[in-house]
């Protein structure tokens, strides 16, 4: 698995290499990767951008290593030049005759559309908005259409929660040195951080703030060859309204998607007086019928104790529309079910009035909650890192909690992880509902982390072939199904 960290770890990372390794090597052996990156992309031009930190450094001593490599460079260095390691790489650079331009305003910093673009202005350590003639640069850089490399983060992001401190370096490329920031993935990283490169500058980052998986971390076991769809789960999704019918039959695609996931049956468990509308669309998964009022499913104990009779997962919530009896039917499972349950759509709604009502579960609970979901969940003031506020809520449930994004955080409380696969075109209706669905499957499977982690790691990819079929306008949740 990829290594993920904060950037106080970065921090303690860099003052104990520092007891063997001089800044100036570190910035040297910086400059030598950043050098081998931008000598892959075509240019005429180099334009390094140094601010007045170690960054700037780092830009500084690539824009050494390409002029001795024969490159034309245009060298600006802005902001506050008292950082001895910046003042001196400047008298370098122009020891050798190469003109460094300390401009007074953006109009001064000349940037066209074949230049190789160098964002060394701002670091790690960026934690205000941007502003005066930096802001500036920054909007000057993202109108220009030259390819740009960001060193170690895009300047103006925060590389621990991943959003703009007002406005940030949209680059096409992030060069990051120790490890990679969280920052990179989380909220708008991925809009602003492009290509995420990592070299190896000889020090060693310790151990993980969090993880991403990757194909070898999520293998699936074969199946035995004695076996039959006993062996493998039984899948049971509560689901449906009579004011939320596009909604509802959405379900379908859960329990689709369970079967897809592997689990040998999924039952739809929907409003009796809505059976017709049901019966008329399933074909492999199996329906059981609840006690509603006018399509509004009831709780009832008796119904829900024969839900969970050979059930190894349960998924509740999609479709379900504004329910007071939702909540009640959350909390009886909650308490009753020894299975694997996962809470999604309008469950986790029900659910956000009243986080008490799974407090001291005997199931094992999943939540696999969107950005809006989410926040309805936790009521913080957001500015905190999502892995922050979702490994809060996760140990505040005792559960696992998946909260879909771009980038999906994924943590039980003790570990965590970010999906980062996936695609635009997934933004769509339905998505959520075979995310869910995929989930159960393996959580009737494996324990639940492990059945998070992999269903959004498949789920994406799947989305990214289904993609490549239709394009990223056109992809359904049926098509992603498809592609599983």
């Amino acid at each position: 698995m990829k290594r993920v960290y904060r950037t106080e770890s970065i921090r303690r990372a860099e003052r104990a290499a520092k007891e063997h390794l001089s800044e100036d090597e570190l910035i040297e052996r910086a400059a030598a990767k950043l050098c081998e990156v931008a000598e892959c992309v075509p240019f005429k031009r180099a334009v390094i951008l140094a601010g007045g930190g170690n960054n700037g450094s780092d830009a500084l001593s690539l824009a050494h290593l390409l002029y001795d490599r024969a490159y034309e460079v245009a060298v600006y260095a802005v902001g506050d030049k008292r950082n001895g390691f910046v003042c001196r790489r400047i008298a370098a650079l122009e020891a050798r005759g190469v003109d460094v331009v300390c401009p007074a305003t953006a109009d001064e910093v000349d940037i066209n559309a074949e230049d190789l673009v160098v964002d060394g202005l701002l670091g790690i350590g960026c934690n205000r908005e941007i502003t005066g003639i930096m802001r500036d640069i920054v909007a000057k850089i993202n109108d220009s259409r030259a390819y740009v490399i960001a060193v170690d983060v895009p300047s103006g992001l925060d590389s621990d929660t991943g959003r703009a401190h007002g406005i940030a370096v949209k680059a096409n490329e992030t060069v990051t040195f120790i490890g990679l920031k969280q920052g990179l993935y989380l909220a708008d990283g991925k809009n602003y951080a492009g290509r995420v490169t990592l070299c190896d500058i000889g020090v060693d980052a310790g151990e993980a703030d969090l993880y991403i998986a990757e194909d070898c971390d999520v293998a699936m076991p074969a199946r035995q060859p004695v076996s039959n769809k006993g062996t493998y789960g039984n899948v049971k999704i509560i689901a449906g309204s009579p004011t939320m019918m596009g909604a509802s039959l959405l379900a379908h695609e859960s329990a689709q998607a369970a079967l897809r996931g592997g689990a040998g049956y999924a039952v739809l468990c929907v409003p009796r007086s809505l059976a017709a509308v049901y019966q008329a669309r399933v074909k492999e998964e199996m329906l059981m019928f609840m006690p509603d009022d006018g399509g509004r499913m009831l709780y009832d104990g008796s119904a829900l104790d024969e839900v969970m009779k050979k059930a190894s997962a349960i998924v509740i919530g999609p479709g379900m529309g504004k329910n007071p009896d939702l909540i009640k039917m959350i909390s009886y499972l909650a308490a009753n079910f020894e299975g694997a349950l996962v809470i999604d759509g309008d469950g986790l709604n029900a659910l956000s009035a009243d986080l008490s009502a799974v407090d001291g579960h005997k199931c094992r609970l999943v939540l696999t909650p969107h950005v809006a979901e989410f926040a309805r969940l936790i009521r913080d003031d957001g500015s905190a890192p999502d892995t922050d506020r979702v490994i809060s809520l996760a140990r505040r449930l005792d559960a696992v909690v998946a909260m879909k994004n771009a980038t999906t955080v994924i943590s039980d409380g003790e570990r965590t992880f970010v999906n980062i696969t996936g695609t635009p075109a997934m933004a769509k209706a339905g998505s959520g509902d075979v995310l869910s669905g995929l989930v159960a499957a393996l959580a009737a499977n494996f324990p639940p982390l492990r059945a998070a982690v992999t269903a959004c790691y498949f789920f994406g990819r799947a989305g990214e072939r289904a993609a490549e079929d239709r394009g990223e306008w056109s992809v359904l949740a049926s098509d992603i199904i498809l592609k599983m």
